[in-house]
């Protein structure tokens, strides 16, 4: 359910600021900051629930080289998914802020 929350926050972005998220270099970076910072409460939101389960379901002492390898690889993965949904909800506000404007898709 909170996914359709993002959404439509991305969709409005799209629509108040479809001015200066256009499909230029400058446009893109505008973008993929306004992503960045809604994506960024969103990976909190995320890594502040899974974090306590990461922790739980580690077994041993921790402060040991597996315990900071597993948690370089936990961290790494939620990196990419930060990537992964700033792309996704970039393109999604790119696309928006073109429509608003009257590009043919």
């Amino acid at each position: 359910m909170a996914i359709v929350w993002y959404v439509l926050i991305h969709v409005s972005l799209g629509l108040i600021f479809y001015q200066a998220f256009t499909f230029t270099n400058l446009g893109a970076i505008y973008t993929a900051a306004a992503s960045a910072v809604v994506q960024g409460y969103a990976m909190w939101e995320i890594y502040r629930m899974t974090k306590p389960k990461f922790d739980a379901a580690f077994i041993g002492t921790p402060g040991s080289d597996k315990h900071k390898e597993q948690v370089r690889e936990y961290r790494i993965r939620l990196l990419r998914l930060f990537g992964l949904r700033v792309s996704a909800f970039s393109l999604l506000t790119l696309l928006v802020a073109g429509l608003m404007r009257g590009a043919k898709v």
